[in-house]
């Protein structure tokens, strides 16, 4: 009797929400967090922006967003966000001021093995950048960003493949023209 009237709730009710706390996954200490949406509003390149999470996966950017198929070493967040609503999978890294080959060549690795995508402009491979980001919270390395979903980590772990693969190109824009020459360089 009370599976029929639980089922007959969930009928009249609707399904129940999806969770929106963090999700473990991967290794690493992995979290992916789903975010809740945000209107994609252009500010001013420059304008300070404030976010609901760290690293933003949602609301206000610039009106310009950065070369694809790029690693920047140092990149604004109003940019490489407005990326992310084109459908990009945003890498990003910090590791404060020692160099770390072994986190930025495991990320450009990430960004290698993601299929090229059939809708994008010439020279661009896909939607992917890597980002050093300073602004990460404190103990996260690693994170990644699409619209509305982010994921943070203490290292580089093959759930970045399926991160990449759930979210590429979920997002409000289609759009993988080739952004703004921002100083980044080639992902190899």
């Amino acid at each position: 009797m009370k599976r029929a009237w639980l089922a007959s709730v969930v009928i009249a009710c609707g399904a129940p929400p999806a969770p929106t706390g963090p999700i473990q996954v991967g290794g690493c200490d992995g979290l992916e967090t789903a975010i809740a949406n945000e209107a994609g509003i252009h500010v001013n390149v420059g304008t300070p922006i404030t976010w609901s999470s760290n690293p933003p996966a949602t609301g206000k950017h610039y009106p310009i967003w950065a070369a694809y198929d790029r690693a920047y070493t140092a990149l604004d967040r109003g940019f490489w966000l407005h990326d992310a609503e084109h459908g990009a999978i945003i890498l990003l890294y910090n590791c404060g001021t020692t160099p770390c080959p072994e986190i930025t060549d495991g990320l450009a690795a990430i960004v290698d093995a993601m299929p090229t995508d059939p809708s994008c402009t010439a020279p661009v491979r896909n939607r992917a950048i890597i980002a050093a980001d300073p602004l990460l919270p404190d103990g996260i390395t690693v994170a990644a960003v699409a619209w509305d979903v982010n994921y943070t980590a203490t290292c580089v772990d093959p759930y970045l493949h399926t991160f990449a693969s759930n979210h590429y190109n979920n997002a409000p824009e289609d759009l993988c023209a080739d952004g703004a020459s921002l100083g980044g360089t080639l992902i190899p």
